[in-house]
């Protein structure tokens, strides 16, 4: 482990919490019609890559398990207004495909592999019990997908052994929802801890 500066405890919690491989398998056989079955994994990252509480996120099928189909590094910080979440694109992301099962892949990657995704930070309130995450105001996470320009609009609870997440790409006129779940959050049970790879706190 690496040595850092000392973090907030509401902050080092999250983290922790956050730190595991999840996965929603009991909504997808309760509920096979609206929600896959899928495995998020949420890698810690050394202080060094981003100067402080850092995250590799991968999320794949159950069926496509070579095929994740969204990769993204997370920064958590503290901000007068509480804890923020900006999101980060790799600029190599097939270097660190399946890294969740081999976290050892995620050795060589530095801040200069990433590319920050303007307007795409989540704002964190804890509620006395979970942290709670809702993309900042301002439809300014931009998403292309399937031709059409949509905003990111995101919402979560996390709690120490479950993460409840949604995304949604709306339309920037209508609100419209284009892709994403329209049916709630996936409900993702923490399979395994991967606390113990977090940087100490100071």
């Amino acid at each position: 482990m690496s040595t850092s500066p000392s973090v907030s405890p509401q902050l080092a919690q999250l983290a922790t919490w956050m730190a595991g491989h999840f996965n929603n398998l009991q909504q997808a056989i309760t509920e096979p019609v609206w929600f896959a079955n899928i495995h998020v994994y949420q890698c810690p990252l050394p202080w060094s890559v981003l100067n402080g509480v850092g995250f590799y996120v991968e999320q794949l099928y159950d069926i496509y398990p070579e095929q994740p189909y969204r990769q993204r590094v997370l920064h958590l910080f503290e901000s007068p207004d509480g804890i923020r979440i900006q999101n980060y694109a790799l600029t190599a992301p097939d270097s660190y495909k399946c890294a969740g099962r081999e976290l050892g892949k995620l050795a060589g990657l530095t801040a200069a592999g990433l590319e920050p995704l303007p307007g795409c930070i989540t704002q964190v309130e804890w509620t006395g019990s979970s942290y709670r995450g809702q993309s900042v105001p301002g439809k300014g996470c931009i998403v292309e997908r399937k031709g059409k320009t949509t905003y990111l609009y995101s919402e979560f609870e996390i709690g120490a052994d479950y993460f409840h997440s949604l995304d949604q790409g709306r339309d920037p006129e209508t609100d419209q929802v284009i892709w994403g779940s329209l049916s709630g959050p996936f409900q993702f049970v923490k399979k395994q801890d991967f606390s113990g790879y977090l940087p100490q706190w100071g």
